[in-house]
This record gives structure tokens, sequence and C-alpha cells, in this order.
């Protein structure tokens, strides 16, 4: 059976996935982790086949754990489970390195289909990313480096220059260096803003 592991920060969204995964008979759950932190560790520690990964997760988000996997030169299959849309958020886990997006809205034996298409080697992700067309704001935010949405996501949350230093592993000074070149790429002139901009594209809820 193929080992997985998921990663979702509500328990029931975890239960119902991995009690279909079980009933299927193809798949054993190998670990649950409710944060990106316990996620790293269960992949250095479970060995798992696939990696089901949702976007919104405390301690360490979705797309920083992406970033560390690929840049450790993990190859882990890991589709991306999110509420959030696709044509935005799908393009850029692409970017990062995800084999494949599914939205939170679809039926949970379509995350299954999704999972067999991602283990067989090949990508799954909606035509919609391929045909979207960007407006200015997204056209600014396809601009942004994967650190600087990052730090973008965690200033938009809320987090200090300390705390998102201290997640990232850089300096506090490198922190406000970000930000500065943040607002300077969308054309914002504050931390609220920047909060705005991410509420309106989708980053942040």
């Amino acid at each position: 059976m193929k080992r997985i592991i998921i990663v979702d920060d509500h328990p029931i969204i975890r239960m119902t996935l991995a009690g279909e995964l079980e009933r299927s008979g193809e798949f054993a759950i190998v670990g649950q982790a409710p944060d990106g932190e316990e996620a790293l560790r269960l992949v250095a520690h479970c060995r798992p086949d696939l990696m089901v990964l949702d976007l919104e997760l405390p301690k360490l988000d979705g797309l920083s754990v992406l970033e560390r996997l690929r840049s450790q030169g993990s190859r882990l299959p890991i589709l991306v489970l999110s509420a959030k849309d696709e044509r935005v958020m799908g393009t850029r886990v692409r970017a990062a390195g995800a084999n494949g997006f599914v939205s939170k809205l679809r039926d949970v034996k379509e995350v299954v289909t999704s999972m067999r298409i991602v283990m067989s080697g090949y990508q799954c992700f909606s035509q919609s990313i391929y045909e979207y067309r960007v407006g200015d704001k997204d056209r600014r935010l396809r601009g942004l480096s994967q650190r600087e949405l990052e730090v973008l996501r965690y200033v938009s949350r809320g987090f200090n220059n300390k705390d998102i230093a201290n997640r990232l592993l850089i300096s506090d000074k490198t922190v406000s260096t970000y930000k500065m070149r943040l607002m300077k790429k969308l054309e914002v002139r504050s931390v609220f803003e920047l909060t705005e901009f991410s509420r309106a594209n989708q980053l942040i809820d």
C-alpha cells in the first residue's frame, strides 16, 4: 500500500480524508500533521509516498513546507489540498514544485483520484491555471519571488519581524528589507495596505 501523510490544521478534514483512503484499501496513513513544522518531521521519519498538504497552516505554512522540501532536494510527490482559488494559488504552488492542486470544495473521491494521478507520475492541475489571465493586482503578485511571498503572508497575518525571521531562518534586518521591497513592488505604503492586498488576492482569510 502507498504510504500517505495528511497535513491540515482541521481535524475533521484529516479524519474524513483518512477514512476514505483507508476504505479504498490502497493507502496506509502513516502520519497526520496539524502544522507545517510537524509535517517536516513526519517526512523525515515516516518516508511517505505522497503528502497531501494544506496551505493555511500554523507555525509554518504550506508554501514554506513545499519550498523547504524542494530546496532540500526532496522529490516526494505533493498534492496541495486547499480552499484557495486555484487560478491564483495553483499557479504559485506549481512553480514552487507541487505535483498537483485540488480544491477542498471537491468531493473527497475526487481528491483520491487526484492522489492516484500524482502517484502515477503525472501532474494534476486544472486547465484554469493555464487559461487564467491576471489583472493588475495579480500581475504584481506574480512578480514576487517565493521568499517575498512567504514574508508577505506572514506580515499580513500579523507576525512581527522577529517571529518571521525565526520561521524563515533569516535576520530581522533581512525581514525589514523584504517588507520595504514588497511595499515598492506592490505599490503600497503601509503594512495595513500589504494586508489588504493579501486579502484581496486570497493569500489570507
